[in-house]
């Protein structure tokens, strides 16, 4: 049986790969470079997710290793890689950690870009516990996709021992 999120993996780590191996002249384009390789790597981040599911059979697309190990435990499942990807998501110096935050910063807009209203809220809230998201450098990008592209490749070796 043929996973069809393997191949958006794959694409997506490609597609952020050959981002970081542009050269970039200006400032601004070397940030939406770095902000585009941060998409690509979500991307193949959450692909990879559906592609466990895919095979585990859960007929969803989680949206968190949480999410896919709850699924999996309710339908009397287990999925050791959700369970490392879990652990990893929740430890605040891990490499999946530092992307999940940039990934949050880029569809997060700070209330001072914005005027404000007589509804807004005069205290700002800000969520203290959140890792605070790491400066883009292509280096940091570079280890990112390392990181997402070996624990893909080491999961899908164990998986296909089993």
């Amino acid at each position: 049986m043929s996973n069809p999120y393997t191949g958006a993996v794959a694409s997506a780590l490609r597609k952020g790969e050959l981002l970081l191996s542009l050269e970039q002249a200006a400032p601004l384009q070397q940030a939406a470079v770095l902000e585009a390789a941060v998409l690509h790597l979500w991307r193949a981040y959450r692909a990879f997710l559906a592609e466990l599911a895919y095979q585990l059979q859960l007929n969803s697309e989680p949206e968190s290793a949480q999410a896919l190990a709850e699924r999996a435990t309710a339908l009397g499942k287990t999925c050791s890689e959700a369970v490392e990807l879990s652990d990893l998501a929740a430890d605040p110096d891990s490499w999946l950690s530092q992307l999940q935050a940039a990934w949050v910063q880029l569809w997060s807009f700070s209330a001072e870009s914005r005027p404000h209203t007589a509804a807004d809220n005069l205290i700002p809230l800000q969520n203290l516990s959140a890792p605070q998201p790491a400066a883009l450098t292509e280096t940091r990008l570079r280890q990112w996709h390392a990181g997402l592209a070996e624990l893909i490749r080491r999961q899908r070796a164990q998986s296909e021992e089993w």
